[in-house]
């Protein structure tokens, strides 16, 4: 029997196996953190790089209940990168790509040529991290056989060993979703180029639908959840690639919606440290210019 409840989200899903669960979290996670954790009398610190959505830390205060508090209680700080993201990186936005769509082939096929063509630019050293498992699976598909040259790993909710497989290899490609886009450290020349093929706005699910319910009107649901969950997303995916001061690479946004969205202006604040490579030609150039001949050794 099932308890029917106002303070939580509860519904069903399967994972690719077919395995169903049952599933619930609280409709509002800032309420219990704020009960159970803040309102407590002792001191908390709290430090991450992707906690702001790259302006401040408002929708994480409030998406976590710390903007409950009253001010004095809270104090709030921002710290530059010693990164030298101008000098080691490059961002390579493709021009006229289609608009993301993944029931349309020819979107598949256009996300499956870029990736081809930038792995062979950075010969390999790739994770392409992807926000939907049914999108990697179809570019999969249609770039294996050209990627034979690499080592490549697809990376599944029941493939555990993808990542440490990846790591080991000396050139491979990972086709990546899930767990790649945040926390996981590939330092040095393993992972060199990260291509995001679509930005990271959170997937339709319980508890986006519960958010949804309680904002006044679409538009304001994506502006205040859609957008800054995806920058923040967007922000830690960008993070695999530079894990230390010497570490270089290049970042390739395939998502049209970076240059000419309504909230491209946002996305361009995150991507603002990124010097721009205008061709592929300049993408290969670049890493001859920071890579060790042994880098290009298969």
């Amino acid at each position: 029997a099932f308890r029917r409840t106002n303070n939580l989200n509860v519904w069903t899903e399967a994972d690719e196996n077919g395995v169903l669960s049952l599933c619930c979290s609280p409709k509002n996670i800032g309420a219990v953190l704020h009960d159970r954790v803040w309102n407590k009398d002792c001191s908390h610190v709290l430090t991450s790089g992707t906690m702001s959505d790259g302006t401040d830390f408002s929708f994480f205060m409030k998406e976590n209940g710390i903007d409950r508090l009253t001010s004095r209680l809270v104090s709030a700080s921002s710290t530059q990168s010693p990164f030298d993201y101008a000098n080691h990186t490059r961002l390579y936005i493709p021009q006229g790509m289609p608009y993301p769509d993944m029931d349309n082939p020819e979107y598949i096929h256009a996300i499956a040529e870029q990736v081809v063509k930038l792995v062979y630019a950075t010969n390999g050293h790739t994770a392409v991290l992807f926000t939907s498992y049914k999108v990697l699976n179809a570019v999969y598909e249609q770039t294996k056989d050209r990627l034979s040259a690499f080592d490549l790993f697809c990376m599944t909710r029941s493939n555990r060993t993808a990542i440490q497989d990846f790591k080991k290899s000396r050139n491979g490609v990972l086709f990546a979703s899930g767990s790649m886009w945040e926390g996981v450290d590939c330092i040095g020349d393993c992972l060199s180029s990260v291509i995001i093929p679509r930005l990271p706005f959170p997937m339709r699910s319980a508890t986006m639908e519960s958010k949804k319910e309680e904002c006044n009107g679409l538009g304001e649901f994506v502006n205040t959840i859609c957008v800054p969950e995806m920058l923040i997303k967007l922000r830690q995916g960008l993070g695999r690639l530079i894990r230390c001061e010497t570490d270089t690479g290049l970042i390739s946004i395939l998502d049209t919606r970076a240059t000419t969205g309504k909230y491209a202006d946002k996305v361009g604040n995150v991507l603002a440290k990124y010097t721009k490579a205008e061709t592929l030609d300049e993408v290969e150039a670049f890493f001859r210019e920071v890579k060790s001949p042994a880098y290009f050794e298969v």
